[in-house]
C-alpha cells in the first residue's frame, strides 16, 4: 500500500513505464512518463509524511490521509478535465498544454510544510515576521530541487521540453498565473492569455478548480462529512468561451449554479466542523508552540552549511533540500531522548526541549489548549495586521494580575464560500444550452432567492493553555467584550488573584 493507494507497475502500448493506483475517491488511476519519474523521489514521496488536515486528526481519526494521495488525485481530475475540455474546443489547446496541466496537478503541493496549513498560516508568520510566504511558491522551488537533485527526472524533464517553455508554463500554473520572476518567456505570457488554462489547477478567478474537487471528496469521505458536489457532472457540461475582454474562460452552464454552491457550501462545512473546529484549532495552537520552542535547537543539514552545522526549523523555507527532510515526524524527532550539554547555551536549548516535549505529552494525554470564549465580528469590526497583539493587551488591561500573556492565544476563524464577503459565483461566467457560444454572469434575478444574507462570518476565540487560568481568561475576554459568548459555568467578574 501506498498511504491509501493500492500501486502496480506495468508497461502500456507505448512501452512507457507506468503505475496504476487504486484510489478510494476516484478508482484506478493510471499515471504515465514524466509524473512516474516525479513520484519516484524523495521529494514527492515526502508526501507521505505530511498530514492533509493538520491537526484535523487529533479531532476526526480518520482524518489520516497525507498530501501524497491528494496530489495523486489532484493529477487525475486536472488530466480528466483538460481532456474533456480538449475534445470539445480542440483548438485552443497545443501539444504538451495537458502533460503540463497534470505535472502542475501532481506537485502543486510540493511546497507545504509540517502539518500544512500550520506550517504555513502560524508557525512562520510568527518566527518570520520578515518573510511572506505561501506553500504555492515553495511548491514551485521544490519542483526545481527535484528536478535538478534527481537525473533521471532531469533527463526526463530535458525530453519533454527542449526549450524551458513548458516547465516555466508549469510552474506558472502552480501560481496561479499571479506576477512572478519564474515566468519571462514571451511564450509564456502568451500562454497567459488562455486564461482557461489557469483554471483547471489553481483558479484564482474563481476557486473552482480540481485541486479543491479532489480535497473536497477526499476529506469529506475520511471525515465521515456529506459532499454533495458533483465535480463530473460540472466537468461534462463546461465549455471554454471568448470572455469579452478577458479571453477564453472556462465557463458554467447556467443550471449549474446550484451545483456551485453546493460546492462552496461544502467549503464552509468543511472549515467550520473539521478545518477550524475549536479543538483542531488547539491542538495546531500547541504544535506551534512546540516548533516555536525547538526550532534554533532542531538543525537540519541543507545545501549551504558546512558539515556538522544546520539550518534552524524556520529557515528550511530557504533551502530546499534542508526543507525535503522536514515532515509530521518533527514531533518525534522532538520526542527523542536527546542530551544536549550543560553550556549556558545548550541548559537554555535543554529547558526549551523539555518545554516543547511537555507540550506533546499534553497533546497525548489529550490536555489541551481550551477555548474559553469566541466572538463573532460585526460588519463594523475592522482587524489591524497586528490585532491578536492588540487584543492580549486589552485583555490583559482587564485581568489584573490573574495570568500573562504566554497563559493563552487569540485565534481569528473565518467561514465563508471562498470569496470572502462576496457571492461566489461572481466572477464565474454562465453560458445557456439554447446560446453555447456566449458567456454571461448571473444577474441578481437568475440568482437564488433562498441564499445567505452574508457570506462570510468572522470568529474571534481565545484559548486558555494550563486549565487553572481558564475562569479567570474567559472572564476577563467578557468583559473586555460583552457581546462575546463564554461557557456558562465561566459567567461572573474576573478574580484579580496573584498567580
Amino acid at each position: 500500500m501506498l498511504g491509501r493507494l493500492q500501486m502496480s507497475i506495468r508497461s502500456d502500448s507505448d512501452s512507457k513505464e507506468s503505475k496504476i493506483f487504486n484510489d478510494p475517491i476516484h478508482g484506478t488511476i493510471t499515471v504515465t512518463g514524466l509524473c512516474v519519474k516525479i513520484i519516484d523521489t524523495p521529494q514527492f514521496q515526502r508526501l507521505r509524511y505530511l498530514k492533509q488536515l493538520g491537526g484535523a486528526y487529533f479531532v476526526y481519526p480518520g482524518a489520516a490521509h497525507n498530501r501524497f494521495e491528494h496530489s495523486i488525485g489532484t493529477y487525475y481530475l486536472a488530466g480528466k478535465f483538460a481532456r474533456i475540455l480538449k475534445q470539445k474546443h480542440p483548438q485552443q489547446f497545443e501539444e504538451g498544454d495537458i502533460e503540463c496541466i497534470e505535472i502542475a496537478g501532481l506537485c502543486h503541493d510540493l511546497g507545504h510544510g509540517p502539518f500544512s496549513h500550520v506550517f504555513e498560516k502560524m508557525f512562520i508568520p510568527r518566527v518570520r515576521t520578515d518573510k511572506k510566504w505561501k506553500h504555492e511558491d515553495a511548491s514551485v522551488e521544490m519542483l526545481e530541487h527535484l528536478r535538478q537533485a534527481n537525473v533521471h527526472v532531469m533527463r526526463a524533464f530535458a525530453e519533454f521540453d527542449t526549450d524551458g517553455t513548458r516547465l516555466a508554463l508549469i510552474k506558472d500554473l502552480i501560481l496561479g498565473g499571479k506576477e512572478t520572476e519564474h515566468v519571462k518567456d514571451e511564450r509564456v505570457q502568451q500562454k497567459r492569455k488562455k486564461l482557461f488554462l489557469y483554471e483547471i489547477v489553481a483558479n484564482a478567478q474563481t476557486g473552482i478548480d480540481v485541486d479543491k474537487w479532489d480535497y473536497f471528496a477526499r476529506d469529506c469521505h475520511m471525515l465521515g462529512i456529506k459532499n454533495n458536489f458533483d465535480h463530473d457532472r460540472y466537468m461534462e457540461l463546461a465549455r471554454i468561451i471568448d470572455v469579452e475582454g478577458e479571453g477564453p474562460r472556462i465557463c458554467a452552464r447556467d443550471k449549474e449554479a446550484y451545483n456551485l454552491y453546493d460546492m462552496f457550501h461544502t467549503r464552509e462545512t468543511l472549515h467550520r466542523r473539521a478545518y477550524q473546529h475549536k479543538v483542531t484549532i488547539g491542538v495546531e495552537l500547541m504544535i506551534v508552540d512546540v516548533l516555536v520552542k525547538v526550532d534554533k535547537t532542531v538543525q537540519i543539514s541543507g545545501s549551504d552549511r558546512d558539515q556538522g552545522s544546520g539550518r534552524k526549523i524556520s529557515e528550511c523555507i530557504d533551502d530546499m533540500k534542508a526543507y525535503s527532510h522536514l515532515n509530521d515526524s518533527i514531533l518525534q524527532v522532538v520526542e527523542l531522548p536527546i542530551t544536549l550539554g550543560t553550556s549556558p547555551q545548550q541548559t537554555g536549548a535543554t529547558e526549551d526541549l523539555t518545554a516543547a516535549r511537555d507540550i506533546i505529552r499534553r497533546i497525548q494525554a489529550r490536555q489541551l489548549y481550551k477555548c474559553v470564549g469566541t466572538r463573532i465580528l460585526q460588519d463594523g469590526d475592522t482587524l489591524k495586521p497586528d490585532f491578536i497583539q492588540q487584543y492580549k493587551r486589552e485583555i490583559l488591561e482587564k485581568a489584573g494580575r490573574s495570568f500573562d500573556e504566554n497563559q493563552f492565544e487569540i485565534a481569528l476563524m473565518s467561514f465563508d464560500y471562498g470569496q470572502k464577503k462576496e457571492d461566489p459565483t461572481t466572477n464565474v461566467r454562465f453560458y445557456k444550452k439554447s446560446n453555447p457560444g456566449k458567456a454571461f454572469p448571473l444577474s441578481t434575478k437568475e440568482k437564488s432567492q433562498m441564499l445567505p444574507a452574508k457570506f462570510q462570518e468572522r470568529v474571534v476565540a481565545i484559548y486558555s493553555k494550563e486549565k487553572k487560568f481558564e475562569k479567570d481568561i474567559a472572564r476577563s475576554f467578557k468583559q473586555r467584550w460583552p457581546d462575546s459568548e463564554i461557557p456558562e459555568e465561566y459567567n461572573g467578574e474576573p478574580e484579580a488573584s496573584n498567580q
